[in-house]
């Protein structure tokens, strides 16, 4: 599934451009691990214990599960399947040296003077997922993850194949912290929506045992909102009533608004009028208080004047 955005064009080309490119690597694998026999995970292990356990666990540790067997012999069994579920695949054979991604389909075939030449391949480039994840890397590339130097192994765990963060908005977080302020964000997340809620929408196929990644180009497309606003505002169209409310909403606010400056001028011209009443009334008092100190003081002066 590619979502619905003006940048669906660019999305498919870079698919075929995608496609075209993975073969050589594949074929190049393939004549890899036919001159060099893979030595499996296990052997890994021995060395490696805690990337074999995170890889354990993993949906590549587990690509030729049950589930995915049953669907292919649905369809078929077309082989052109086993070079991203098995390790070590031969398209002239049609054979396959290990079920499920392991450890030698990203790094290599294990060579006979590792560790002492230290001669494993450790892929830190995008185009090894690339190679299977071809939907997923189509999207990232128009991402502005990709514009902005940001690799599949920057959120990624890649032997657990988990984020590097506890959850998604702890991952997004790390980065966009700003972002959760704005009023758009900080409004859907009262709701109890996600960054991925919108930014990366589940596909409409969900592939094999729900598999299918969910959209890495992170547009949110007019789908995404109608998802959630469809019913409100398209599909009765309340567009005009709506504007009308926000308009008549807005005048009302700012009546009431009016209303309660009024009413806050009116309380300080209250408190005003009582100041100025008591100052009144206090340098009155002051004024009684000054002529009665003076009208016994000169009486006081007048009994005391000498006798002529």
């Amino acid at each position: 599934r590619l979502p619905t955005s003006p940048h669906e064009p660019a999305v498919l080309l870079l698919g075929l451009i995608v496609l075209l490119g993975s073969a050589p690597a594949q074929v190049e694998a393939s004549a890899e691990a036919s001159a060099v026999p893979l030595a499996g995970a296990d052997t890994c292990a021995a060395c490696h214990q805690a990337e074999y356990d995170e890889w354990k666990t993993s949906k590549h540790a587990r690509a030729f599960s049950p589930t995915f067997t049953a669907y292919w012999q649905r369809q078929g069994s077309p082989p052109e399947c086993l070079a991203c579920h098995t390790t070590g695949f031969d398209r002239e054979r049609r054979a396959y040296a290990f079920e499920g991604v392991t450890c030698e389909s990203c790094h290599g075939a294990l060579r006979p003077d590792h560790p002492e030449a230290a001669s494993m391949s450790l892929p830190v480039e995008t185009s090894v997922c690339a190679t299977c994840h071809q939907q997923t890397s189509m999207e990232w590339r128009v991402s502005g993850h990709a514009k902005s130097g940001v690799r599949c192994f920057d959120c990624h765990a890649v032997h657990r194949q988990g984020l590097r963060q506890p959850d998604s908005e702890q991952q997004c977080g790390a980065c966009h912290a700003q972002r959760m302020e704005d009023f758009a964000h900080a409004t859907h997340h009262v709701q109890g929506l996600t960054c991925t809620t919108c930014h990366m929408p589940q596909p409409r196929t969900p592939g094999v045992g729900g598999t299918g990644a969910p959209g890495h180009s992170f547009f949110v497309g007019a789908e995404t909102c109608a998802a959630c606003h469809e019913e409100m505002v398209h599909r009765s169209h309340k567009i005009p009533a709506l504007t009308a409310q926000i308009d008549q909403l807005t005048h009302q606010a700012q009546v009431q608004h009016a209303e309660a400056l009024q009413q806050q001028v009116q309380r300080l011209e209250l408190v005003v009028d009582v100041q100025r009443t008591r100052t009144i009334k206090w340098a009155f008092g002051m004024f009684l208080v000054g002529l009665g100190v003076g009208v016994i003081a000169t009486g006081w002066r007048w009994q005391r004047r000498p006798p002529s």
